[in-house]
């Protein structure tokens, strides 16, 4: 792997594209049902997500989503 195909360079921003990072908290059922509803309406693949991450507080994970967009030149 050269270093312009590692993972911190594909996703670096560049002029006309930027990176959008979504989280989401909350029980693990809502994130992964969340997660799927975005997957249906063709936002993110479901494997573009992390994996859920437990937080400080009991029974609540989070999931993160870096997705790179296209700015608006207008």
């Amino acid at each position: 792997m050269t270093s312009e195909n590692t993972p911190f360079n594909l996703l670096q921003s560049s002029p006309d594209r930027g990176n959008l990072k979504v989280i989401a908290f909350g029980d693990p059922k809502v994130v992964e049902n969340y997660i799927l509803t975005q997957y249906r309406l063709g936002y993110a693949e479901v494997n573009e997500w992390s994996r859920p991450l437990p937080t400080t507080n009991p029974g609540e994970v989070m999931s993160i989503l870096i997705k790179r967009v296209s700015l608006d030149k207008s």
